[in-house]
């Protein structure tokens, strides 16, 4: 059965939305392909909804075609094409976005499905491997995680035209090792009902983890940010660079077990804007050991690789897959 052609070519708006950066593209469909034109990123805060970012975006763009398809991308749990942010005070809904701008059809999806719809595309460019082999199994699960201004997870089963799976995995409870752990998690507890992997795995957990350890260590906080821990970091700050070395310790473990629940033995890639800025730390730190340290499962996880995405619009190339599925149904 010959695949259904379409008539080159067809103009899309994707988008990659999360708490702090609202990135876009324009995607053309051409033949069944798909390319990126002119991606971009916006501070989603400065505007008061993803329609007004998205129309401040194609105003900069300086394009007049008018749009075939929308697929968005966001932080945020989706039901029936509409989905609130989980970290930003925006709803994004799909039947406002084919009414906002004339599109034939939208969808709205989770940020983390379109990072997985990226994976299998990833190149060698787009990557920063940071423990395990140099591939994995051919055609095997693959796990995605996003760590930013929240966390969640998802995976790409690579059967048949392949499957994305995708929760909230930032809300599933954090799992402390180790007696540091322990103290950090019941400091926390105090603080939150709930002390989910979000609450550590995350810029705001990065902060979480520095005041329960300035706490523990009975030492004065002299940032007030997540970025302030990483610049006190860099200048060889003690309490920040072990907040640092938890971080990093307590990603390996929840990877770990991201990897075990999926299955993934095509890989564990991390995406997000935090890991790239920690890739030496997490390539010679506690990471990996902490990975590979669950017990029978050892040899299990030592043929998983893990990696850093390191493509800052790798989401908007999954987005634009998605696009290209929509783009078919429609055909």
């Amino acid at each position: 059965m010959n695949a259904p052609t379409l008539p080159p070519p067809r103009l899309g708006l994707v988008g990659d939305i999360g708490g702090t950066n609202a990135r876009f593209a324009l995607a053309e469909i051409t033949g069944g392909g798909v390319k990126l034109i002119e991606p971009s990123g916006l501070p989603a805060r400065e505007h008061d909804s993803v329609y007004t970012a998205a129309e401040a975006y194609l105003a900069a763009s300086g394009r007049k075609e008018a749009l075939d398809f929308a697929v968005l991308a966001c932080a945020g749990p989706v039901h029936d094409g509409v989905v609130t942010l989980t970290n930003l005070a925006w709803t994004v809904d799909r039947v406002e976005l084919e009414r906002r701008f004339g599109v034939k059809q939208a969808r709205v999806i989770n940020d983390l499905e379109a990072v997985a719809l990226a994976a299998p595309q990833l190149t060698a460019h787009d990557i920063a491997p940071i423990g395990g082999p140099d591939v994995g199994e051919a055609g095997g699960v693959i796990a995605v995680i996003g760590a930013g201004t929240g966390f969640n997870a998802a995976a790409l089963v690579r059967r048949g035209s392949g499957t994305v799976v995708v929760g909230e995995a930032g809300h599933a409870g954090f799992a402390p090792v180790g007696e540091l752990e322990l103290e950090i998690h019941g400091r926390l507890a105090k603080r939150f009902d709930h002390v989910s992997v979000e609450r550590v795995l995350s810029g705001p957990g990065i902060f979480n983890l520095y005041q329960a350890l300035a706490a523990i260590r009975n030492l004065p906080e002299d940032a007030a940010t997540p970025a302030a821990v990483s610049a006190l970091a860099d200048k060889g700050d003690a309490l920040a660079i072990e907040t640092l070395n938890v971080f990093c310790e307590a990603l390996g473990s929840a990877c770990a077990n991201l990897a075990l629940t999926f299955g993934a033995h095509g890989g564990i890639y991390i995406a997000g804007g935090i890991a790239p800025s920690l890739i030496d730390l997490l390539s010679k730190g506690g990471f990996r050991r902490r990975f590979e340290a669950k017990a029978p499962m050892g040899a299990y996880l030592q043929a998983i690789p893990t990696s850093v995405i390191v493509q800052p619009y790798a989401a908007l190339t999954g987005a634009a897959e998605a696009l290209v599925a929509l783009a078919y149904e429609g055909a």
